[in-house]
């Protein structure tokens, strides 16, 4: 049950972050001020480019087509998660599904970014979607395992 809660706990709070993504350009012609903020706190972890971006309200939205992607594939990891796996149990999968999950968005990046091909947002998109997707799997087990370890370590606290 305290696994379920935690779960719910992260799934919750990832939501709250993944709605920002879209209250930015939606709030952009109603209040200026905060829709700036948002897009202020999500260039802390994206580098916005309107080129790169998709737009949502007529307003790019608060992140990069590929974070976009990166985002959507860990909301829909997280929200199959419970089903395919259970939550008490903490293990990875194998590293080389992770690997796999990130050569494509990799070549992608890599191949513009020395300038062989100029990618387009759509590709962006589906790498990072399989990129966060994977990812799930790898990064929800280590904060699950650490969340149970604490609220045990508090719990024993209690008990003192």
């Amino acid at each position: 049950m305290r696994q379920y809660i935690i779960y719910l706990l992260f799934l919750f709070l990832f939501c709250i972050f993944y709605i920002g993504i879209f209250l930015a350009p939606y709030l952009y012609d109603i209040n200026s001020g905060i829709s700036l903020f948002i897009y202020y706190i999500y260039s802390q972890i994206c580098h916005q480019l309107s080129q790169r971006s998709f737009f949502i309200f007529e307003h790019k939205m608060a992140v990069c087509a590929r974070c976009f992607g990166i985002y959507t594939g860990f909301l829909l990891g997280m929200l199959i998660y419970p089903i395919v796996k259970k939550l008490n149990n903490f293990k990875t999968p194998n590293k080389w599904y992770l690997i796999m999950a990130l050569i494509p968005m990799g070549i992608d990046g890599t191949t513009q970014l020395i300038g062989l091909r100029e990618s387009f947002n759509e590709l962006r998109l589906i790498t990072g979607f399989m990129a966060g997707f994977i990812g799930v799997f790898y990064i929800l087990p280590v904060f699950l395992s650490i969340a149970d370890g604490l609220l045990k370590k508090l719990e024993g606290y209690n008990d003192i």
